[in-house]
Order: C-alpha cells, then sequence, then structure tokens
C-alpha cells in the first residue's frame, strides 16, 4: 500500500535527522531542525489527502514560508535552508524525486536596513562644540576632519591620507580636495571655504604632511584614533549615533534630498557602481509629497 505524504515526511525526518546526530551537529542545530520540520508537518496536513511527496512544489513550500506574517527575514530565510537541505537529503536517498531543481531559486529578500545619517539639527549641534576653543591644536584639527567627512563624504581611509597639498583654491568660494580613493583610484571632492577655511589656515603654520597628524609627533592618525574622536565628540554634541561612516551617509542623503542627479553622486562618493549610490535614494513620505508639489 502506498504510504500517506505524512507518512514519507515523518520517514526522512527521522532519517535526516539522525544523520545530523551522527555528524556531531550541535543540540541546539538538532533543535532547530526538529522545529522548522515539524512545523512543515503541520503545514502539510492540510494536504494529506490531496498531493503525494512526489507533488509538493516551489508554490507549496513558499506557502509554508510565508504562512506566518510575523516572522522575521532571518527567521524565514533559515526555514528555507533547513528545507532545501531536508529536500535535498530525500532526493538524493531516492532518485524518483526531484526537488534540488525545483527549488533552487528560492531566496528570501534581505530587508533593507535604513541609512542611519545625522539631521540637520545634530550636524549644527556636532560643529557647535569646537566653538569654546578657537585656538587649540585639536578642535582645529578635529573640526577640520569633521567637517570634510560631512561636507564631502569621503572614506575614513581617504580622510587619513589627506595631504595639505591635496588641496587647491578652485575659487573664491570652493576648495578642491583630491582624494585617492579604492584601487588607488584617483577622484576629486568639493567643499565651500567657509566650511573648513579657518581651521586650515590654523593648521597650516605647522608644516604638517597629513590633515589627520596627531597634535603630539605630528604622525598620521589612525583609523582608530579617527574613531574615538568622532566618537567623542558625537557623545559630546548629545548624538546618540555612531560611527565614522554615519557623516559618509549624511553627505550621500543631503545630496539625495536635494534631487541631485544620483551619477554625480556615485562620482563624488566613488562608487565603482550606480547600484550602491541607489541606497541612499529610497523616497520618504516628504519626498513624495514633494514630488507632486504639495510641499
Amino acid at each position: 500500500m502506498e504510504q500517506s505524504l505524512l507518512t514519507k515526511i515523518d520517514y526522512y525526518k527521522e532519517k535526516y535527522i539522525n544523520e545530523k546526530i551522527s555528524l556531531n551537529h550541535s543540540n541546539n542545530t538538532i533543535t532547530i531542525y526538529l522545529s522548522i520540520l515539524d512545523a512543515l508537518y503541520e503545514f502539510l496536513v492540510r494536504y494529506e489527502d490531496e498531493i503525494d511527496l512526489k507533488d509538493i512544489n516551489k508554490d507549496i513550500f513558499l506557502e509554508f514560508i510565508n504562512i506566518d506574517s510575523s516572522l522575521s527575514n532571518s527567521t524565514k530565510q533559515l526555514r528555507v535552508t533547513v528545507l532545501k537541505g531536508f529536500f535535498k537529503y530525500i532526493e538524493q536517498l531516492d532518485g524518483r524525486y526531484s526537488f534540488i531543481k525545483e527549488f533552487s531559486d528560492i531566496k528570501i529578500k534581505k530587508q533593507q536596513k535604513s541609512i542611519e545619517s545625522l539631521n540637520d539639527d545634530e550636524v549644527k549641534r556636532l560643529l557647535a562644540i569646537f566653538k569654546k576653543y578657537p585656538t587649540s591644536y585639536n578642535q582645529n584639527r578635529d573640526k577640520l576632519l569633521i567637517s570634510i567627512l560631512i561636507f564631502t563624504g569621503v572614506r575614513a581611509s581617504e580622510l587619513l591620507n589627506i595631504k595639505f597639498s591635496d588641496i587647491t583654491s578652485l575659487n573664491n568660494d570652493i576648495y578642491k580636495i583630491r582624494i585617492l580613493g579604492k584601487g588607488d583610484k584617483e577622484r576629486y571632492v568639493y567643499i565651500s571655504k567657509d566650511k573648513i577655511s579657518n581651521e586650515l589656515d590654523y593648521l597650516k603654520k605647522y608644516n604638517l604632511t597629513f590633515l589627520a597628524s596627531t597634535n603630539t609627533t605630528y604622525k598620521q592618525m589612525t583609523r582608530v584614533g579617527l574613531f574615538a574622536m568622532v566618537k567623542n565628540k558625537m557623545k559630546k554634541a548629545n548624538i546618540p549615533k555612531q560611527g565614522i561612516h554615519i557623516l559618509r551617509h549624511t553627505f550621500a542623503k543631503s545630496l539625495v534630498s536635494k534631487n541631485v542627479n544620483l551619477s554625480t553622486i556615485k562620482e563624488l562618493m566613488g562608487h565603482e557602481n550606480i547600484a550602491t549610490t541607489m541606497i541612499y535614494a529610497k523616497s520618504d513620505e516628504s519626498s513624495m509629497i514633494r514630488a507632486v508639489g504639495l510641499l
């Protein structure tokens, strides 16, 4: 007599789990596998009198994965991984089944995390903390570095390698800064003189090579040192956000909000592919309202 769908699932589940145990998978892993396969069994009860094991297709697979809308994408992806392994195991044991090809292209799209950046008020607060010590070497250097990060979007590694000789005056209002990016690819970024001229003039008297130089030996600042400085300044400005890259995001999102062409943003950011630039172009409600002329 032909075995039922659930009998077959139960049979293969036991053999599959026993194989995992024999391969010394952890108890936690075994528990997760059992939980997902038990959930599959319960789900397939509705199909017991309608289909055979060989009839399980992509539609049924996806119906199980998406049946609980409260599951996170990472949990769904775990279910996909476990089930792909399970059905692959069945096919390898019994060549009558062809699950591997059927399920090969099933993937759960990763949820795109929102890009964290500073808002206008946070930028003002961050820069305002430097007003107390206008004649301090550290304060002038730190404001210069943070301003370049915010208003040009350069990477931390790129900032650390900027030399004073890389900065030229384009006209009365703008500095042009030579950047050596990834793969030693050269590009230029631009910044308004009123953002950094005071700090730049102050530091020039020390005859330094790099903008990011320590105050004791005037050697090049390290990435760790730069990160610590930015973290310290953000904390002083009461900004509950961290990381140097957040300042790069701030620059990119600012350009997007001003409707700057994505190709231009790509070049300024030093992205190799415009797809990378596209992550900043996600519309929010205010931009959509503005687009239809209501704001």
